[in-house]
């Protein structure tokens, strides 16, 4: 692509353009400047930039767009799928979204509008409305014809919705069935029903967890009235599904809205103002380790072997805490785990952790008997405690997150960390203080 652009062998690149898979293509085209890419683009037919454009990053996407001239802008939308053309024009300067939408037919213009109404981050803003459909009443041969002229412009035609007049879901058609059907059955006789279907309204959650229970290529969109008004394919909700386990890495990171950035291209800046704020906050909350330290001092006087195993204790608590958090907010996004299975959860909870503690309490006694004899016991009953609280606080932080309805992946691994540091060093402190008899 390279050699062909700096010898202006447009032919040769034209070619190459329509021979591999847009995908390639796109891959390839991140290496070019903005300018290369949009005159590359302008080499092929309106059907194939269009699938080139599709597999560009959203932000190159952007860009592109920002240069190209109205008339083209508008010819590229008009191809390009329903929900991935409102992506774009919601992105755009007001004015010249106004002015790309001027030139196009008034049918794209309102379906664009309708499309463009729904909230970020519902179904309704990730549907196409481009999808076969089906009077109950044709023959296979039928619905086969329609099937074939409806095919250009559908996102999908394996699956054919059905519906009644008032463009009610009544069932659902594959094209296998039709395929096998005797050309004059009649579709309303075998489709099937009912059919899983999910609201405009709905979070873009839903979509991903039914389409996953049902191992479905797409899901029929419902409006409150229920009506018909689009579908949802697999592939926009692998986006959706790969966005939301990013965004909960990062959260779970202490570093939310990383997702928004390209790692590669970020700046310096950019990830110091996404990963600073919780940094800073961690910090005045470990204050109160250090608070606890230093009420201690006393007993760490008496017995100075204690401070070798301050360390090992409570990351032990923060690493038990942290995994039970990583479980059960993992648990929680999947829908495997609902808000009244807490309880039964708590108890599993304090079951295991215990048994971990016991175990972990034992290596640690180990390790005493050859370093510091004398507190065998103190060491191994905070080993015990710090595993079992911190295994509670990081099963049950997600919990009540999700209650006061925010995100369970904020009770990220540093938090948890942070807040079994304290407890562990008050339950260590406070064990050795009264096993030693060193209190008042």
């Amino acid at each position: 692509m390279r050699r062909y652009l700096d010898t202006q062998d447009a032919g040769e690149l034209k070619k190459l353009l329509g021979e591999l898979h847009p995908s390639v293509i796109a891959e390839a085209m991140e290496a070019f400047s903005t300018f290369e890419v949009n005159a590359m683009l302008a080499l092929v037919d309106a059907r194939r930039r269009a699938d080139l454009f599709s597999f560009l990053p959203f932000e190159q996407q952007l860009d592109v767009a920002a240069l190209m001239e109205e008339g083209p802008l508008a010819e590229l939308v008009t191809v390009l799928s329903h929900d991935e053309r409102v992506d774009l024009l919601s992105e755009m300067p007001e004015e010249r979204k106004e002015a790309v939408l001027r030139k196009l037919a008034q049918k794209e213009r309102e379906d664009i509008r309708k499309l463009d109404r729904y909230d970020e981050g519902t179904i309704g803003a990730i549907m196409t409305s481009d999808y076969a459909s089906l009077p109950r009443g044709v023959t296979a041969r039928e619905a086969l014809e329609q099937l074939r002229r409806e095919a250009p412009d559908a996102e999908t035609i394996y699956y054919a919705y059905v519906l009644d007049e008032e463009r009610r879901l009544v069932g659902v058609v594959s094209l296998k069935q039709l395929i096998l059907a005797k050309p004059d059955a009649v579709v309303g006789d075998f489709m099937r029903k009912p059919v899983i279907s999910v609201f405009t309204r709905d979070p873009e959650e839903t979509a991903v967890r039914e389409l996953a229970k049902a191992d479905l290529l797409a899901l029929p969109v419902h409006d409150r009235e229920g009506k018909m008004v689009g579908i949802v394919t697999h592939d926009d909700l692998a986006d959706v599904a790969e966005e939301a386990s990013t965004e909960d890495f990062h959260r779970m990171a202490a570093a939310p809205g990383l997702s928004t950035l390209a790692m590669r291209d970020a700046t310096i800046p950019q990830v110091l103002l996404k990963r600073l704020p919780w940094l800073l906050l961690l910090v005045f909350i470990n204050i109160f380790s250090g608070a606890g330290i230093a009420y201690f001092e006393d007993t760490i006087e008496a017995v100075v072997a204690l401070v070798f195993f301050l360390p090992l204790l409570i990351d032990s608590g923060g690493n038990a805490g942290s995994q039970a958090a990583t479980l059960m907010v993992r648990a929680l996004a999947t829908g495997d785990v609902r808000m009244r299975d807490w309880f039964s959860l708590l108890r599993r909870e304090v079951g295991i952790s215990l048994v971990m503690g016991v175990v972990m309490g034992c290596a640690v006694a180990l390790v005493a008997t050859f370093r510091a004899p004398e507190v065998i016991m103190i060491v191994s009953m905070t080993m015990t405690l710090t595993v079992l609280t911190g295994s509670l606080i990081g099963m049950l932080l997600p919990f009540i997150l999700t209650k006061l309805k925010l995100d369970p992946a904020t009770a990220s691994a540093p938090l948890i960390t942070s807040l079994a540091d304290i407890c562990g060093v008050l339950i260590y402190f406070s064990i050795a203080t009264w096993w030693l008899g060193l209190g008042g």
